[in-house]
């Protein structure tokens, strides 16, 4: 099953003040360029729509690689800089 975007704010979003939920000006550009559908593209014919076990979203896994490519980090390494990162 493929889920495009996240349909709800995350426990942190909802509860964090505004001020905090801020990105650094480069995560920001690659932000907006990523929220572009044209991105989710190539993973459609991958995916269907209902059937299987839901994927994460693939707005989260795209910013999850762009961080993992620009700052050169293994998977592990990643995914612990991003439980730790607010900004990220």
């Amino acid at each position: 099953m493929l889920r495009t975007v996240n349909a709800q704010p995350t426990l942190w979003e909802a509860i964090l003040p505004e001020m905090c939920l801020g990105l650094p000006a480069e995560l920001e550009a690659v932000d907006r360029l990523l929220d572009d559908p044209v991105f989710f593209e190539p993973f459609l014919e991958h995916f269907h729509a209902t059937l299987g076990r839901p994927s994460i979203p693939i707005e989260t896994y795209l910013r999850l690689m762009f961080l993992k490519y620009r700052y050169r980090l293994g998977f592990e390494p990643l995914c612990r800089e991003v439980a730790d990162s607010i900004s990220w």
